[in-house]
């Protein structure tokens, strides 16, 4: 561990006695009468956010009547800003909070939301800024994943009740996120996860749908991935773009930001007439799929992205195990290679298995 890490955690830990919320029980949390929640969930994973949005629609139906508020990070923010379960969301520019006069401006707007209860919701890492955000909220009440598994001596000082942490996910993703909140009786029966377009973003995916139209269905791909040891050789991905516009498909081609090396060495090995489209907004691309037949990618964010509109889709894996990973979504298939190895995926497979995904009875 680093020295300023270990300087983080020290000064974090001696200061927490300063902050102790009024202790609550798991019982008297669940009836709470809470008018205003703020959720702190700065993370900046997209397909990890994605997993969480059943835990927002579980404090949504244990709390029907507040208003809710979302913190997330800025590369989050397109994929939850309509999210159905909460009533805004404010960003978190952690870079742009070492800024005096910035981080002052961001406590102030937090400040005047005056929660009444705040859930500070971890993953796999125990974040000190997301406790310091709940604090400097004002939240008369402070609920979270206790620090202690992963050596912080802090929440037990602050949280008016620790939820139980989960340093190793041993389940779904989705269901890894949800289970703290279970711990303590706040659930939901739906673990379908969400991403909404607004309409905006609806409207340009019209559009960019419209100007590429040829009259045959509309079939995507997305060669990229985050992390080069989740990514399928891009030569096969070519040569399945190349087999589904002789199918007779119209192609389309997604790239994100740090896909440009990928696309680049893509465009120079397929031989058959596709369209890109560079992912301006998650709204926008998620309105794309949701009017697409069918759906191939890495194991990536888009591939959550397509659990959560209902693409039928097939998710390439190596490494990662599709039972944590997969979107529980059963019109996303997940097809991992031999022994953990994405290469040993062969293409006739990968292409026999994204061909036989069922036909879509509800788009045109």
């Amino acid at each position: 561990m680093s020295f300023r890490k270990s300087a983080k955690r020290v000064f974090a830990s001696a200061m927490a006695g300063l902050f102790k919320r009024q202790n609550i029980s798991a019982e008297q949390l669940v009836v709470s009468t809470a008018k205003r929640i703020l959720i702190v969930r700065p993370h900046n994973q997209m397909g990890d956010m994605i997993c969480a949005t059943p835990a927002f629609r579980a404090i949504r139906e244990t709390y029907p009547e507040a208003d809710i508020t979302l913190i997330c990070a800025p590369i989050n923010h397109d994929a939850v800003r309509c999210n159905p379960h909460v009533n805004r969301v404010i960003v978190f520019d952690k870079r742009k909070c070492r800024n005096p006069v910035h981080l002052f401006n961001h406590v102030k707007s937090l400040r005047a939301i005056r929660p009444d209860l705040a859930f500070v919701l971890n993953s796999v890492s125990y974040s000190v800024t997301s406790t310091a955000l709940a604090v400097a909220s004002g939240a008369s009440l402070i609920v979270g994943n206790e620090s202690a598994s992963f050596g912080f001596d802090i929440t037990s000082k602050i949280y008016s009740l620790e939820l139980p942490s989960f340093p190793e996910i041993d389940c779904n993703a989705v269901l890894h996120n949800l289970a703290p909140l279970q711990a303590v009786g706040i659930s939901t029966a739906d673990l379908s996860t969400v991403v909404v377009s607004s309409v905006e973003e609806i409207e340009l995916a019209n559009k960019y749908l419209a100007d590429i139209s040829t009259g045959c269905p509309v079939w995507v791909l997305h060669p990229g991935a985050g992390k080069a040891e989740n990514s399928w050789p891009v030569e096969r991905f070519a040569d399945i773009a190349d087999r589904a516009v002789q199918h007779g498909a119209t192609l389309v081609v997604l790239q994100g930001p740090a896909d440009v090396e990928v696309i680049s060495r893509f465009k120079e090995l397929v031989t058959a007439k596709v369209n890109y489209m560079s992912v301006t907004t998650v709204g926008v691309c998620g309105s794309i799929l949701q009017q697409s037949e069918r759906f191939i990618c890495n194991d990536t964010g888009l591939m959550h992205l397509a659990g959560a509109v209902g693409v039928p889709s097939i998710a390439l894996f190596g490494k990662t195990d599709p039972a944590i990973w997969g979107p529980i979504n059963p019109v996303v298939g997940c097809l991992r290679g031999n022994q953990g190895i994405l290469n040993n995926l062969e293409i006739d497979f990968v292409w026999n298995c994204w061909l036989e995904l069922p036909i879509r009875e509800d788009i045109k």
